[in-house]
């Protein structure tokens, strides 16, 4: 069963942890089976809504990602599916964090346990990272939660973008996004999706409702032989 952690902003669910791995599962990589992008199925662009708020409103660090099953940029890091051949996801998510809070110049912060974590591919992985820590130069010795957006690559390249106390979920949902730029209109071959804001936000994250129109691509694509 999944933990939990509270504090007095927010409450938030941790990832159910695997205890034991077969002996098949504990090296090598298994990813989770993601649906591709497929611009004509209308659940792909409301995932993509959904997801597009969301990243947005929490600069990444907060994502439903049960609600979604197709590939986007980033992707969630979660049991049973490893990313790192020699490492359990605690393992690796344990170390991120340990890297990026001996990164943080002039921080007193002590680890005591992560909460989730998300990535994507680029110079080496980008990392999005909530944690649980304590601030050694504060007053208040009870641990909050923290989050840090930090880019690894190799043994010792380590490039911090945020490094902060995660913001309450009113903070979140109060967070103005502007509405999806179109979609696909940088290829001729498929459909380019327009977005129309329709409604007021609402529910968890205030995202608003939006509405989607396709205008139908320039060329036919071509097929393979």
């Amino acid at each position: 069963m999944a933990g939990s952690l509270s504090t007095g902003d927010f409450h938030i669910r941790k990832k159910p942890r695997l205890e034991k791995f077969s002996s098949e599962s504990s090296y090598g990589y298994t990813f989770r089976e993601l649906r591709r992008y497929d611009p004509y199925d209308d659940e792909y662009v409301r995932q993509y809504i959904l997801y597009y708020y969301q990243y947005h409103k929490s600069e990444g660090f907060v994502i439903d990602w049960d609600k979604l099953d197709f590939r986007f940029e980033t992707r969630p890091i979660m049991d049973p599916f490893r990313l790192d051949v020699c490492s359990t996801n605690d393992e690796m998510i344990h170390g991120v964090a340990l890297r990026a809070i001996t990164q943080h110049n002039g921080s007193r912060i002590e680890l005591v346990d992560h909460v989730s974590a998300s990535y994507r591919w680029c110079a080496g992985i980008l990392y999005w990272v909530t944690f649980l820590a304590r601030d050694l130069a504060s007053s208040d010795p009870e641990p909050r939660l923290y989050q840090a957006k930090v880019r690894l690559c190799g043994p010792t390249f380590c490039q911090i973008y945020i490094f902060r106390l995660r913001p309450t979920d009113e903070e979140i949902a109060a967070v103005q996004v502007d509405p999806p730029p179109p979609l696909y209109d940088d290829d001729p071959e498929l459909p380019t999706i327009l977005f129309t804001v329709t409604g007021p936000g609402s529910g968890y994250m205030s995202i608003p409702e939006v509405s989607f129109t396709r205008i139908p691509a320039e060329v036919e694509p071509v097929s393979s032989p």
